[in-house]
């Protein structure tokens, strides 16, 4: 019989690259092996982690970074001079000013450009022609705007649009 520490000599040598990582002790070769996946999944959710937070930050600041419809609105109809078609509050609000007999203003199809890209439904539309100068300020709302406007054949229309919250 045979010492099982002795080396057969019929038998070829280990190759070291086959026995990389392997000890005599199965409990370490058994942690360094789960070790190594576990780590593995670490790295592939931290950078997943990080790939979906800057995709989310990017699409938040494209959207803030996205014109409102008001100033969407003011960059497709023109503005004239500037106050006759003011933006304010940030692009929340929009004054629009429309001529009169002794005010210069926005021309009728201006007008009826921006209630076109801010989809002023027919019924306001109505309203806003129907108001004469003894009516005073008239109001109206649609989808997410609400608008005030007075009318006096001196001074043309004043529309205050403003975005709902």
């Amino acid at each position: 019989m045979t010492d099982p520490t002795t080396p057969n000599p019929t038998e070829s040598p280990e190759d070291p690259a086959s026995t990389a990582g392997t000890s005599a002790n199965p409990e370490v070769d058994a942690s360094s092996a789960s070790t190594t996946p576990i780590s593995r999944r670490r790295y592939l959710i931290a950078a997943s982690a990080v790939v979906i937070l800057l995709a989310v930050s990017m699409s938040i600041l494209v959207l803030m970074q996205r014109d409102s419809p008001l100033e969407a609105a003011r960059q497709a109809c023109g503005a004239g001079r500037e106050d006759w078609a003011m933006l304010g509050d940030d692009g929340s609000s929009l004054t629009l000013q429309s001529v009169g007999e002794e005010r210069t203003g926005l021309k009728l199809e201006q007008l009826q450009c921006y209630w076109t890209e801010l989809k002023v439904p027919d019924a306001v539309i109505a309203e806003i022609e129907g108001t004469r100068a003894l009516d005073g300020r008239q109001s109206g709302e649609w989808e997410d705007m609400d608008a005030s406007w007075i009318y006096h054949p001196d001074n043309g229309l004043q529309m205050i649009i403003t975005l709902s919250d």
